[in-house]
Order: structure tokens, then sequence, then C-alpha cells
């Protein structure tokens, strides 16, 4: 309980130091990493999952300059190659009015150079004039050489420029130029009379007004990887403030006057519309499925095509009527390649620029905004998960919750984004969230690794000297259950060289260090190879255990294996010496007792912070060193106990010896000596085993000469000493004098360790 009560005090002080610094990390990560993730889960919400599902609104209608239409206008109208002679575009305004007016007839394209043929300007002015519904680009540019602001010519600002009401709540990021391009139809005139002044003088306010109905910004800023996300709203140039293209667009199709409120510095009030903004004025557009605009754009070759067709008399043969465009906002534009005007979006890796300027003006008009969450929120629910994160990883013991909470915690996270952007078009940017989360989780199992390794590295060093080092790994998987310890079942394992004192009265320390190192050394090897850990050395005894700290399969049969496979290893050791002549003739004539037994015990890492060791205690252990011990009076190499010996039956060859009472206990045990892998033994051990239980059998159904008999015929056998025969022999010999009482249960009581 103490140790508990340290741990979590512990695990709780690396809590607390830990969620400061990850606290002021994330909001660090936040500020420098915030816009790019949630540019990424836009990307992926947008492309992969889609918001509310609507279609555009009908009343947009897209034209566009595509591939088909350059080839038309060169081969059958002989317009020549791009751009067309702007007198074109006066005869497509024409046709547009046949059968009701437009709201609005949006031109995005820059007509930044004279026409080359001479009066076609003229005759562009004269069709923009008569249409009335005309939207121009003012195109707002930056020159590295000029360093002073341009002013704007005052008729241009009461024509063309917006009024805000409440400006003072603008926070919009102002558009970095010092000048600015009017492109009039009457393009020639500027070039030669040069400056804007000199337009307006050759152009008065009433002809100013017919040269468009609006003046708007049609330029798009991309995101700093080149991806087009947004699109604003306002341009502020010099504390003048110019429609964008969509804004203007929805305008006009609502007929609002120019006032527009700006709400909380996040919003624009335009009538009964509301759009919602960045701080830096930006617009998140709400991009409709690839295509879904485009389905129903119109080809400019079908309009011209149409426009002939509608000339000539033939109405069946026309693929766009006139009525197409009446009361509709017409956006003009390029998605030819050669224009230059495709864009890099989410959707879509070429998107032509008119298709956004539809997409801005469909969302705004429906009202199908991205409605995203604040920053403050952002940070709070930042901070939340990295608080969650870093309480599992540092907190939890178990390995399944440090690291499965976390994937939780990504997962739910990745799950309420999908749900709210598909269900109500809540743009929650979850890689943000689940990157600094991932991030967190990452550095803290790091921090913990560092805090731990010293400990881990110390457990590790003595694991790696008690068992083998490939598996140390797996049993410090888990080092605080490792360190709490744990009740299981094992088989421990007790050696003992027989007469050592006498051999090392013998030799020398160096030579007795030598022999010692040279018998351990060998015997440890096989103790691992064959599963085992080592618990310590006392002298020359070897404890061992098998089963644990890393579960083994059928841990006894491999306790009785390295038990053999140690009796044939010593054999070696001994002819080795005799050969070398090596120590003293006791030592050659070394053997040694094993002690084994199979049962639950305690087992763990015992002893202080600094100096513990992984060992085992129990009844279990307690009778493994009490057969090793008797083992000496048997005469035997290995003697082991009933539970041991029913676990191997089915693999080694077994003798039942006694059944014995040790000393501190009541109830009595057979004991067993192993002889050798089943079918691998000497027959005349395995017959004399037999026959030596058969007198034993004899013993307890207490017929004395039966049993006498049948153990000497054992004997004869063996032809050979066998001190657990005659210590029987010589039982039943006192008994046959001095019988035992009826309760009798031929255990015999061991009254020495």
């Amino acid at each position: 309980m103490a140790e508990d009560k340290k741990d979590i005090k512990k695990n709780a002080r690396q809590f607390i130091i830990s969620l400061f610094g990850f606290l002021v990390l994330s909001v660090i990560l936040f500020f420098i990493f915030g816009r790019f993730l949630t540019n990424q889960s836009y990307d992926f919400l947008t492309s992969k999952i889609g918001g509310i599902e609507k279609t555009p609104h009908p009343d947009i209608q897209l034209v566009l300059i595509d591939e088909n239409s350059l080839m038309y206008g060169e081969k059958k109208l002989g317009l020549g190659r791009w751009p067309w002679g702007r007198n074109i575009y006066s005869n497509i305004l024409e046709f547009m009015h046949l059968e009701g007016e437009p709201k609005s007839i949006l031109f995005d394209i820059i007509f930044s150079e004279v026409d080359r043929t001479a009066g076609n300007d003229e005759i562009f002015q004269q069709g923009v004039a008569a249409s009335g519904k005309v939207f121009q680009n003012i195109l707002l540019t930056y020159d590295d050489e000029r360093k002073e602001i341009n002013p704007l010519p005052k008729d241009l600002k009461s024509l063309f420029a917006v009024s805000i009401e409440n400006s003072e709540n603008i926070g919009f990021k102002k558009v970095e130029v010092n000048d600015y391009t009017i492109p009039l139809p009457c393009l020639r005139l500027y070039v030669e009379c040069g400056t804007s002044e000199q337009i307006l003088k050759e152009y008065p306010v009433d002809n100013l007004e017919k040269i468009a109905k609006e003046l708007a910004v049609a330029s798009f800023y991309p995101d700093s990887d080149g991806y087009y996300r947004r699109g604003r709203m306002l341009f502020n140039y010099n504390e003048n403030y110019f429609l964008s293209f969509s804004l203007a667009a929805v305008m006009s199709f609502s007929e609002k006057n120019k006032t527009i409120k700006i709400i909380d510095k996040q919003k624009i009030q335009i009538g009964d519309l509301e759009v919602p903004v960045e701080k830096d004025g930006s617009y998140l557009v709400n991009f409709y499925p690839e295509n879904r605009i485009l389905e129903k754009s119109f080809s400019m070759s079908s309009i011209l095509e149409s426009a002939i067709y509608y000339a000539q008399g033939k109405p069946n043969e026309m693929k766009v009527k006139p009525k197409d465009f009446a009361n509709k906002i017409v956006i003009i534009g390029c998605s030819a390649v050669g224009c230059q005007d495709l864009k890099t979006t989410p959707i879509a890796a070429k998107m032509p620029g008119p298709e956004i300027h539809a997409t801005l003006i469909s969302n705004i008009l429906q009202q199908n905004h991205i409605t995203q969450v604040s920053n403050t929120v952002n940070i709070i629910i930042v901070l939340i998960l990295v608080t969650l994160c870093l309480f599992f990883v540092i907190m939890a013991h178990n390995q399944m919750i440090q690291v499965g909470l976390p994937v939780v915690i990504f997962l739910v996270t990745f799950g309420i984004s999908v749900v709210a952007f598909k269900t109500g078009n809540l743009f929650v940017p979850f890689y943000l969230y689940i990157a600094i989360a991932f991030i967190t989780t990452g550095t803290a199992f790091g921090y913990r690794s560092i805090t731990e390794g010293k400990e881990k590295r110390k457990y590790s060093k003595i694991l790696g000297n008690m068992i083998d080092p490939t598996i140390v790994k797996e049993a410090l998987a888990d080092l605080e259950s490792l360190k709490a310890g744990s009740e299981k079942e094992v088989t421990p394992f007790f050696s003992d060289v027989a007469g050592f004192s006498s051999i090392s009265e013998k030799l020398t320390a160096t030579d007795l260090a030598a022999l010692l190192n040279e018998y351990l050394s060998a015997m440890t090897l096989i103790l691992k190879k064959y599963g085992g850990t080592l618990d310590k050395y006392i002298g020359d005894a070897v404890v061992g255990i098998f089963g644990a700290p890393v579960d083994i399969e059928n841990h006894p049969l491999k306790a009785a294996q390295a038990s053999l496979a140690m009796i044939d290893s010593l054999d070696s050791l001994r002819k080795e010496w005799i050969k070398r002549k090596a120590y003293c003739e006791e030592a050659r004539a070394m053997h040694f007792r094993i002690g084994l037994n199979t049962g639950m015990a305690k087992v763990g890492f015992m002893g202080t912070d600094e100096l513990a060791s992984y060992t085992m205690m129990g009844d279990t252990v307690n009778l493994a060193a009490r057969l090793e011990a008797a083992a000496k009076d048997y005469g035997v190499h290995i003697l082991i106990s009933e539970t041991t010996a029913k676990r191997i039956e089915n693999d080694m060859s077994t003798r039942l010896l006694d059944q014995v009472r040790v000393k501190g206990k009541k109830e009595g045990v057979k004991i067993y000596e192993l002889l050798s892998v089943k079918g691998q033994g000497a027959a005349w051990r395995i017959k004399s085993a037999k026959i030596y239980e058969e007198g034993f059998n004899y013993y307890l159904d207490k017929q004395w000469s039966k049993a006498i008999g049948s153990l000497k015929k054992s004997l004869e056998i063996r032809n050979r000493e066998d001190e657990a025969a005659d210590i029987l022999i010589e039982r039943c010999e006192y008994y046959s004098l001095n019988p035992p009482p009826d309760n009798w249960d031929g255990v015999f009581t061991r009254t020495k360790k």
C-alpha cells in the first residue's frame, strides 16, 4: 500500500510538471502551425466529406470561354487567337438582353491592354452602356518601385467606393497596394492620356457611370501553400473600401443600397443577409462537389452559335436562349488553359476562377456558410485534449490504457468533426487537435521513458544476469507489475554440490574461484537455455525459477530437462578436468543434487529501491529446497515432488522413492527420483525402478517380508549401491520387529531439513 501511494505521488508530480510544460507548448504550436493544420482539416472535410448537401443557387449563370470556345471563335468566326476583339462582347451583351434583363453581368476578365483593332474598345463601351448591368474590375496592384500611394480620383470614389456602417469595428487586413488600374473599355484613351484624372476629364461623371454599373475587385489570394480556399469580401485601399465581385453581385441581386454593416469584426451584414468572415476579412468558401456548378454552365461557343441562329431566325437550332439570362447573375470568364485563370482548390486541381465566384455568390444568397469554431474555443479544446492525453499516459499503469485511450480520443475527435461538418457545416479543425494531442502523447511517452529509463535499466541489468537477454524485454514490458510482484505457478529449482567443503579445503583461493566460475557458468547457461530465471548463487548452490517472470509453457518439463542436461554437462566437465588434471581429485569426482517442486509462489523484486533482487517465496519454494537436501539421504541426483512428477509423467521416467513429511509440515508428500527422458534411460535402471516401486507398495501395505524381497531384487538388478533401497529395507526390518500403530499412514517424518 505504501508503495502504491509512493507511485501515485510520483506520477502526480510528473503529471503536474508535464501539464504546465505542454500547455505552454500547445499554445506555441497552435499559433505556429494552427493555420496550416486548420487548412488541412478543411481540405479533408471539403473534398472527402462535404457539408450540408445543397445545389448551387438557380439564379447564377456561369458562361465560360473554354477550349471549344477558343477553337470556335478562331475557326468559325474568324476572331483570331485569344484574346478576342472586344467588339464581340458587345454582341454577347446584346444577346443576353433580347428576352429580359440579367440582374448583373460580371466580366471576370482583365482588359489590361488596348484592343489591337481600332474602334473595338468604343463598340464594347457602347454595349456596356446600353446594358447598364455590367460589372468591371478595378485591379489593385503593388509596384516595388513606387513608394507613394496613388490617390483615387474623387469622382471614382463617390461612384464605386462603398460606405461602411460601424467602420470602427473593422479589423480586416489592409490590401498592401499602392496603385490601381481601371480596365475601362476605352483603354486606348487611358493609355494615350496617361492618368485617371485625365480620363475623367474626357469622360465626366455622367459618362463614367456608363462604363460599368460597378467597379469591384475580382482578385483571389491563395494561402501560403498555393491553394485557394478563401475569398475576400471587402478591399481596403487607402481607407477606401471596394466590394469583391461576389459581394457586389449579391448587392445587385437583392437590390439593397451600398450601406454595409460590420458586426463584431466577424460578420458582414447586407440587408437580411449575413456573411461570416475571419479576422482578416476573408471568407471560407463552402465548395460544392466537383463539377456541380460546371454542369449548369454555358460554353461561350454555344452562346455565339445561338446568337447567329437567333439572327438567322432559327430558334430551334439554338442551344442557349436569351431568356436563360433573364433575372440572373451572369459571370463571364475563362476556363481554357491559355487564359491562365485556373486555381488549385481542395476539390479540384484546376478550378476556373469564375466557378469560385459563382460558389461564393451562391453561398451568400443561400446563407450556406461554413461556421468556424473560434480561436478561443480551439485553444480550450486543445488544452482539454492535452490534459486528458497526459493524464492517461502518465497516471495509468496499464499500457493498453496509456496507448488505447489517447487513440480513442483521436478517433472521437475525428468522428465529431466529420458529423459536425456533414450535418451542420460546422468546421472543427480536427487535424489541429489531433496533431497537438499526438505530439503531447508521443512526447509524454518519451518523457516517461526518460524518467523511468534509469529504473528500467537497473531492472534490465538485474534480469539480464538472471535470464536469457532475449526475453528481458518481454519481462520488462510491464515494469510496474514486475516490481509489484504477483502469485503464480512456478517450478523452483535448487542445486548443491555434494561435499563442496572438502573440495574447497583442497584448493587455493584462485583455483576455487576458477572451479566455481567454470561450474556455475555451465549450469547457468543451461538454466537460461531452458527458460529458467537465475534467482541467486549461494556459494556453490544455484537457485532458479521456471515460469517467472516470463510465463513458460509446461515449466515443470523445462525444469526437468534442464536438470538432466546439467547432469550431462557436469559429466563432460569432469572428463575435461581429468584430461587436464585440473583442480583436485575430489573436484574431478564432483557431483551435485537437485530438488524440484511445482506450485504457487510469490514472485517479484524484493529489496530496496537501490538494491532489489527478483526472487520467490512460499511453501512451494521451501519444499523444493527440502527435496534438494533430502536427495543426499536417498543417494540420488534429482529429487522431485509428486506434483512435478505428475506434470512430466508423459515425457520423463521417474521412480517413486518414498512418502515423507518434511520438517515444519504435517502433510506427507510422495517424492520421486528423476531418471531420464522417457525411452532413453538404461533398461536396467527402468526395470530396477519398477521392482523398487513394487517393494514400496508392499511397504505401505505392511507386508514387510515381501517389501524386503522386492527391494533386494531391485538392488541385484542395479548391481550397485542404492541408498534409497537400503533405507527402505532398514525400515521394513525395524517395523517387522516393532509394528507401527493401526492408523499408520506410511509417511516417514524427516527431522532435519
